[in-house]
């Protein structure tokens, strides 16, 4: 007995493959000892008016056997057996309770098929039968841009999104953020990202696009772009995919492990660095007041966007001419494709010459309202009587508040240092000790910063006395950043109440300086509208447009690493008067000539003061200005450097 109840116990291990050998054995079984009843008198005279016994076929075997199948599978009741034989009954009511087992059985086992279906569904054990989807690997709070901006480029599309987290658990985060509103479809799976087993389970090798999302450092302190660096690896030596191009796009969270991801990666992915792209936005804002404007609006689509079109009567012309055939679209640049090791890689140059020849393989990178831009080819080259030759005017603020504390500050002070004169005072406020946070600076950041001077003070920015040795009135910029240093796990509130602190103070600082507010979500800018902040950088958003839009058009890719890196080229605010004489009439044709003398390109104008400017981006041509020192042009320019 104890034999058979181990081998009862193995099958029942074997789940749905063991209890269905169990069932099969108990049919058969019952069968046997049914059909064996035509020896003992199953046909015999005396049970003649027995209705329920068959003799339709041979009063034997075969009406022995359907007899029994009767009394096994479908339960007849035992009062259709009274008139029988004793020995009749007997068997009718064994093979009734005989029945009822199988029956039981049956039910549990499809009970069982259904719970265990169920609860892989919801534990996202399954696998994922889907061919031209978006994969997301990984989680963090731009999660939600992402899935926002991909409904916003492609509506109805199917996102499969793969992480450690548990699908409740998702499912719960997604459906706060208003998620499972929006125009897409998302297939949700728990498991690791990094393991291939994982990545089959949801069709990777199947998808048109595969986003990467570098997940938060572990309790150990392990960085996600670690993790990040490993599905690089996994992807970039995979050799059976079922599309000849996927699209591949990974965020790497640190700067310093970029240089990592780019060798892991051997070209084929296109890589964004979420806190160089943060900082830069950060560090050119204050800067560039009202640029956080053109930011936005280039990265939520919500406008003008950056695309790439291939437009054959450009071909042989001047960059510089043709820019005044358009009249939805600003010529920024030029890409083109070349060929390395079998595989296509996409190259870019952005703000050119204005003699720059388009070349018959080279592609134009258009700031546009909508994909589809209207060109026709000038007949002569524009000529402007507004324009004038003034000198570039880049604002370099010389005292620099930082409050709060993150990861992102390295890349920060990187970044004033590049930008800033020599002797520019930079203050860090936070609940970092001075002489701790000068030895996370020494150690993350490893050459000399030349020009900044660097005050650290240790304080809780919420309350009134850490400004106690702050004269506020003295600096020309503020930044507040996403603060981790107090240890608060929702950081966008402690974000608003330092910021309504900071506003409290500044009422009696005298001169305002210009104030930039650093917020993780988008749900929290709503709050901040009554308070005097200038510029609102929406972290997670900067970053998540660029992962959805390079994964829909991966040319974009270069475009965006060039436009958002450190060096190269940059998007600046210059005051209107460097370009058209103030108070004379000017069209938008005329900021384009202007720029072009200087080696730049206008994007646009935004008029008024820092507070209440309106920005006019890529605006008609047929709209005149009157423009004042208040005003100022939109360029894409080389980096200024001090």
């Amino acid at each position: 007995m104890e034999v058979l109840r181990y081998r009862m116990e193995r099958l029942f291990v074997r789940e749905t493959a063991g209890q269905l050998v169990i069932i099969l054995s108990l049919i058969l079984l019952a069968t046997l000892i049914g059909v064996s009843a035509q020896f003992f008198g199953l046909f015999a005279e005396e049970n003649m008016d027995v209705t329920s016994i068959p003799r339709e076929i041979d009063s034997g075997f075969w009406d022995a056997l359907w007899w029994t199948l009767q009394r096994v599978l479908y339960l007849s009741r035992l009062e259709t057996i009274y008139g029988g034989t004793v020995v009749i009954v007997i068997y009718a009511v064994f093979l009734t309770l005989i029945g009822m087992v199988v029956f039981a059985t049956v039910l549990s086992l499809v009970t069982t098929v259904i719970a265990n279906t169920t609860e892989s569904l919801r534990k996202g054990d399954t696998i994922v039968k889907e061919r031209g989807h978006v994969a997301v690997l990984g989680w963090n709070n731009k999660i939600f841009g992402v899935l926002r901006q991909l409904a916003q480029l492609k509506p109805g599309c199917r996102v499969v999104l793969l992480s450690t987290l548990e699908v409740d658990e998702m499912q719960d985060a997604l459906r706060v953020a208003g998620i499972d509103k929006e125009p897409l479809t998302v297939i949700l799976r728990s498991g690791d990202p990094s393991r291939l087993a994982e990545l089959e389970r949801v069709a990777f090798n199947q998808a048109a696009s595969i986003i990467v999302m570098s997940p938060a450092a572990t309790a150990d302190g392990v960085s996600g772009d670690s993790e990040v660096i490993k599905i690089i690896l996994q992807l970039v030596n995979y050799t059976r995919w079922a599309r000849p191009e996927v699209a591949l796009v990974a965020e790497i969270a640190q700067e310093r492990n970029y240089e990592l991801a780019e060798i892991a990666s051997k070209g084929r992915v296109q890589l964004v660095s979420s806190s160089t792209v943060i900082s830069k936005v950060i560090v050119q804002s204050m800067r560039n007041p009202g640029l956080v404007d053109v930011y936005r609006e280039l990265l939520d689509r919500t406008g003008n966007t950056i695309t790439v079109a291939n437009i054959k009567m450009c071909a042989d012309q001047e960059l510089g001419k043709v820019s005044y055939g358009f009249s939805n679209a600003v010529p920024i640049g030029v890409a083109w494709d070349e060929k390395r090791d079998g595989r296509i890689v996409h190259k870019t140059g952005l703000n050119p010459e204005p003699d720059y020849p388009i070349a018959d393989d080279e592609k134009l990178v258009l700031l546009s309202r909508g994909l589809n831009a209207v060109f026709k080819l000038p007949s002569e080259s524009y000529q402007s009587t507004a324009a004038r030759d003034g000198t570039p005017r880049v604002r370099l603020p010389e005292k620099v508040l930082l409050i709060g504390w993150n990861d992102n500050i390295f890349d920060i002070l990187m970044e004033l240092d590049a930008h800033s004169e020599r002797g520019t005072e930079v203050t860090v406020l936070s609940a970092v000790a001075e002489r701790d946070a000068r030895h996370r600076v020494e150690e993350a950041i490893e050459r000399h910063l030349d020009n900044l001077r660097l005050h650290f003070i240790e304080g809780d920015s919420v309350q009134a006395s850490a400004y106690k040795e702050l004269s506020l009135g003295d600096f020309q910029s503020i930044a507040v950043l996403a603060d981790v240093s107090a240890g608060e796990t929702d950081v966008d509130a402690r974000t608003l109440r330092t910021m309504l602190r900071l506003d409290d103070q500044l009422k009696n600082a005298g001169k305002r300086p210009h104030l930039v507010l650093e917020l993780l979500v988008r749900t929290a800018q709503e709050l901040v509208s009554q308070l005097s902040v200038d510029d609102v950088i929406i972290s997670s958003v900067a970053v998540s447009a660029q992962l959805a839009q390079i994964s829909q058009q991966v040319e974009l890719g270069p475009i965006y690493r060039e436009l958002l890196s450190a060096g190269g080229v940059e998007i600046s605010l210059r005051p209107a008067d460097d370009y058209v004489e103030a108070g004379s009439p000017c069209r938008f044709a005329d900021l384009m000539f202007a720029a072009q003398q200087k080696q730049e390109i206008a994007l646009g104008l935004r008029t008024g003061d820092e507070s209440s400017g309106k920005l006019w981006l890529n605006p008609d041509r047929a709209q005149t200005w009157e423009l004042t020192d208040q005003d100022r042009v939109v360029v894409l320019a080389q980096q200024v450097y001090r």
